[in-house]
């Protein structure tokens, strides 16, 4: 299913009080063998799971893994859609959910009354939704990009009918009685003529604010970079409202014959210094506002609990994110971790997990910081902007 905002909060409203076991792969294709290793991890995982599971549990974790044979097959087949790849089963409801993407994901196991979301949401920072308008002397295309996925949705085509409009011909000028001359030289008739088609172009783009604000509603993007021509990018984004509710990052890049797949790559370093400088702000907005924020896991979770969490902002490169947890870990309660630093990650990761979860249901943003952007020390990796 496509990832978006709803399939956020439907993967975080499943529960199941048998468990809900979820599955991640990273395909990455350039890991060889004649077995992808993601399989072998995933096999060694599913084995582990069954084995430390009480009999109850291990009837129906074993039932739905042999009815989910042919799903859990085609997760890990080398040659299926997408580098990461999730799924997500209920295991006495049969509820099943499950994601393909570009964005890589961590290899991992977990079974929990809920759904195991934290590494779909660190791959969210990295691919969420992006507009991306491309403006031509032929109009603006209009690309989605997300996820490492991007494709053509939709333009607007630039038509101007000239048929009144007539280039004068013949000698370029006379002289005048003051010694100048008269009439307008054939050149400037050209110029004249280019301003004109060049005037009515930027008034076409202007006038395309409605479309690309329409469209950041319905696809979800949380940034729209406008790229072409400055005087044309200057044209398409000078007429979007004060509530536009996307980030504009213009773009001098000139990409009108580019594929869909061309025009993401040449921006994506534009994109994530975009994300970054974002949200650099926001940072900075949380420096500043020490009367609407709070910060450390104890002082957050006590504001998610009284409904007061506006945004719940975690860090990309904390634990929160599980990414100390070794690849092909398996979560479970009934699996205890051999190392102390180890079960110390998966406790807050569970504790994040909790946060993500009571955040969006209260219907409060999230945001995972990109790297190289954080809270400050003592925050310990968590932080939200209070509603009062």
């Amino acid at each position: 299913m496509p990832m978006d905002r709803e399939t956020q909060l439907r993967l975080v409203k499943l529960r199941d009080d048998t468990g809900v076991l979820s599955l991640y792969v990273n395909a990455d294709p350039r890991q060889e063998g004649s077995t992808p290793p993601w399989k072998t991890r995933l096999d060694q995982g599913l084995k582990q799971l069954l084995e430390a599971v009480d009999n109850g549990t291990r009837s129906a974790l074993g039932r739905r893994i042999e009815e989910m044979k042919l799903d859990i097959e085609q997760l890990v087949r080398p040659g299926a859609p997408g580098i990461g790849r999730a799924l997500f089963i209920g295991l006495a409801s049969g509820q099943t959910y499950s994601v393909e993407m570009q964005t890589p994901l961590t290899d991992r196991i977990a079974l929990a009354p809920r759904s195991h979301i934290a590494p779909m949401l660190g791959a969210w920072a990295e691919g969420s939704p992006t507009g991306i308008a491309v403006v031509d002397g032929k109009g603006m295309r209009i690309l989605d990009t997300r996820f490492g996925r991007c494709e053509e949705v939709s333009g607007l085509h630039f038509e101007l009918d000239t048929a009144e409009w007539r280039v004068m011909k013949g000698p370029s000028a006379t002289r005048s009685s003051w010694g100048g001359r008269d009439g307008i030289s054939a050149n400037n008739q050209h110029d004249l003529f280019d301003y004109r088609i060049a005037e009515h172009l930027q008034k076409f783009l202007a006038a395309a604010h409605s479309t690309l604000e329409e469209h950041v509603v319905t696809f979800g993007w949380e940034l729209l970079v406008v790229t072409g021509e400055p005087e044309l990018v200057e044209a398409a984004t000078k007429s979007l409202s004060n509530g536009f509710k996307a980030d504009v990052v213009p773009s001098q890049l000139v990409l009108s014959q580019s594929t869909a797949a061309q025009v993401q790559q040449a921006l994506a370093p534009e994109i994530a210094a975009a994300r970054a400088a974002r949200d650099a702000r926001l940072m900075a907005d949380f420096a500043e506002s020490p009367r609407k924020t709070v910060a450390g896991s104890e002082a957050v979770l006590d504001a998610l609990q009284g409904g007061r969490v506006d945004r719940l902002v975690i860090e990309r490169d904390s634990v929160w994110s599980g990414r100390r947890i070794p690849d092909g870990s398996v979560l479970a309660d009934a699996i205890a971790p051999g190392q102390p630093e180890l079960a110390s990650a998966i406790a807050d990761a569970q504790l994040g997990e909790a946060m993500i979860e009571m955040a969006l249901a209260s219907d409060a943003r999230v945001s995972i910081l990109c790297d190289g952007v954080g809270l400050d020390e003592k925050a310990g990796g968590v932080g939200a902007f209070l509603r009062w």
